[in-house]
């Protein structure tokens, strides 16, 4: 299970007086677990985020060739957020080692944080 952010600063907006918004790519290595799906830590780009609270995360395939779509799920903390897979039928992928259609796709995630002030 594991799922890096890669967030580049000059994708990153903070001109909104409440709001910062990043788009980041994702990639996938390890297993996925069905059921509870794999974990989105947002500590690893905290930083170039200056936030503490994601308040929106959206995921989405921007290559479509793997024929899989991805929910974001809030967790309680920055780090605890979970990433769910789904195949075009709307079964979620089995236990185990990320299928081909998705460690080949290109992610990327959509990410609304709060403002430190």
């Amino acid at each position: 299970m594991a799922i890096t952010i890669n967030l580049s600063p000059v994708n990153v907006d903070a001109s909104a007086s409440n709001f910062v918004y990043g788009i980041a790519t994702l990639t996938f290595s390890g297993s996925y677990t069905t059921l509870t799906g794999d974990t989105l830590d947002f500590t690893q780009v905290a930083d170039k985020l200056s936030s503490d609270t994601i308040v929106q995360a959206f995921a989405e395939s921007q290559a479509g060739n793997g024929g899989y779509f991805y929910v974001a799920q809030q967790g309680s903390g920055m780090n605890n957020w979970k990433l769910r897979c789904y195949a075009v039928n709307g079964t979620e992928v089995s236990t185990g080692a990320y299928p081909v259609g998705i460690t080949g796709d290109t992610v990327q995630l959509s990410i609304t944080a709060r403002k430190l002030l």
